[in-house]
């Protein structure tokens, strides 16, 4: 028998340990990270090796072999952290603390919590279920919070032969308690936005600030802003949207579960919209999204600049394409004087199957484990390195397993990030009976 309350004792201590490396990124720097990772994996037995992708850049994967029988499986989970203000925290950002019931600290749920729950699993995996049908395969990331330049684009560039998987387990979506009603509801991601970064450049002419003129490139940019803000798509419902809505709808009482059940009726679509999209993370599945997110212009008070340039962050629904959501924009700004530059286009985008073996049992471990819960596919409104994988023709689900509400939510990347100890031992039992059940 195994001692669930002792698991997540263990995975309490061992993640205030990861909390306290400051892996932080920018500037990024997974070294420590990853040491002390693999010091876990290897007090236990596992052996793991580090792919130094770039100075300071480290990615680590462990692997707990089966008969090779069936295809592998690979956990997932970035080293690589966002900064944190200390003056703005109860504690210490990293100082990993332990108190009332919670592990605190930044990275506890975006994700070495998830990092933690994965060692121990596979550590459980390995001495209660030793004959093994599949190879799991742990990966440690780098630098995911700024685009996995020197993470999983360098792995599956330079070592996808020791990644090659059937299925991947990363991030994307929670247990969420108190979304959708009292139930917890498992949102599975099988499907995310495409991210398009670009570049818009104001051209004008410089002069002295005390004789303005028409030419000042800061206001051409400003104009150009106010009209591409006008992009704010209109909702449409995506497929994997529509089967998220009607299984939670199933679950609640009428009349919500008539209109969930049926948005794909237009009518019903449009009677729903406005307190579907009061909550901007449904808003943002059910539409493309822009957001401006820097803006530079000029270097001395005095001077018109000639030059102004603005970055802008388009979510795109997984079926819409980027070069359309450019036309559009360029006919929005109507300017000559404005140039759109690409800083990063998505690559086509796919959605994983929810037929899957791998999905099915995960929906059967989460319904056995947390009775009266939903499971449900979701549409990421962000993105994750889940795309990387979907690229190469592995299908990838995210769920960070453990139950959450609106409040720990904004914790995320936000202040006061923790996780309870109850959920450490959740999630390590997910982990673990998922991958037993996958491997016999």
């Amino acid at each position: 028998m195994i001692d669930w309350n002792a698991i997540g004792a263990e995975a309490a201590e061992l993640l205030s340990g990861y909390l306290q490396i400051k892996s932080i990124n920018p500037p990024g720097d997974e070294r420590a990270a990853a040491e002390y990772l693999d010091g876990v994996l290897r007090a236990r037995g596992l052996t793991a090796t580090r792919y130094a992708s770039a100075p300071n850049r480290v990615n680590l994967v462990a692997r707990l072999r089966g008969d090779g029988s069936k295809p592998p499986i690979l956990l997932y989970h970035h080293m690589d952290v966002v900064a944190a203000d200390p003056a703005r925290w109860s504690c210490d950002p990293f100082g990993g603390e332990v108190r009332d019931g919670y592990v605190w600290g930044r990275g506890a749920i975006d994700m070495k919590g998830m990092g933690i729950m994965q060692a121990l699993a596979l550590d459980l995996l390995q001495h209660h279920q030793p004959q093994r049908t599949r190879d799991i395969i742990l990966l440690a990331a780098a630098d995911e919070e700024k685009g996995s330049v020197y993470g999983v684009q360098w792995m599956l560039a330079h070592h996808w032969p020791e990644l090659a998987a059937e299925y991947v387990w990363d991030e994307g979506s929670f247990g969420l308690q108190d979304f959708f009603g009292p139930m917890p509801v498992f949102a599975i991601s099988v499907a995310e936005k495409k991210d398009l970064w670009l570049r818009l450049v104001a051209h004008g002419e410089p002069g002295h600030s005390g004789m303005p003129h028409a030419a000042n490139a800061a206001d051409i940019l400003l104009r150009a802003l106010e009209r591409v803000k006008q992009l704010d798509a209109r909702y449409v419902l995506h497929p994997v949207v529509q089967r998220m809505f009607a299984q939670i709808g199933a679950a609640l009482p009428y009349p919500k579960s008539f209109l969930l059940q049926h948005l794909d009726n237009p009518l019903v679509f449009r009677l729903a919209q406005p307190t579907l999209t009061a909550d901007p993370t449904i808003a943002a599945m059910l539409k493309d999204t822009l957001s401006i997110t820097v803006l530079r212009a000029g270097g001395k008070e005095n001077v018109i600049p000639d030059r102004a340039e603005a970055t802008l962050d388009l979510r795109l629904l997984p079926d819409h394409e980027p070069e359309t959501v450019m036309a559009t924009l360029r006919q929005l700004i109507a300017d000559p004087r404005v140039t759109i530059e690409i800083i990063q286009a998505p690559a086509a985008a796919a959605v994983s199957d929810v037929n899957s073996e791998f999905y099915r049992t995960l929906t059967a471990v989460l319904k056995r484990l947390t009775p009266g819960c939903v499971t449900a596919p979701m549409l990421t409104p962000g993105t994750t390195d889940s795309c990387f994988f979907r690229r190469m023709g592995v299908n990838s689900y995210g769920l960070f397993p453990a139950i959450i509400d609106p409040g720990e939510l904004a914790r995320f990347h936000g202040i006061d990030e923790r996780i309870s100890i109850k959920n450490l031992r959740l999630g390590t039992r997910i982990f673990y009976e998922v991958l037993s059940a996958m491997t016999r």
